[in-house]
């Protein structure tokens, strides 16, 4: 790999750790964020979307929650979580749903 390639790896991993990561901890803010996006973003669960109306595999829909996984691995990769990071966003948020 080239050194320019590298650097810019080097300085985008930074870039989402700074913002996700302030002082290279997760914060209460940084968990509930990463929470909401691990649910939106189906990170946990299938990506394929049944139609109600056909009761089968909607491909358009199916494809925007690709698109958004894709989203959570890009996120997820860069702050290096683990599966023990995810799970606990999801405990978190379960948390907070059952606050409200």
């Amino acid at each position: 790999m080239s050194n320019w390639l590298r650097d810019i790896i080097l300085r985008r991993r930074i870039a989402y750790r700074n913002t996700f990561m302030p002082g290279g901890q997760l914060t209460t803010a940084t968990g509930d964020v990463l929470a909401d996006l691990r649910k939106f973003c189906r990170a946990t669960s299938t990506p394929a979307v049944v139609s109600p109306t056909t009761q089968m595999v909607d491909p358009i829909a199916t494809g925007i929650v690709i698109g958004r996984l894709e989203v959570w691995h890009r996120i997820s990769s860069h702050l290096h979580l683990s599966d023990a990071d995810v799970y606990r966003f999801m405990e978190q948020q379960q948390a907070q749903e059952q606050d409200h």
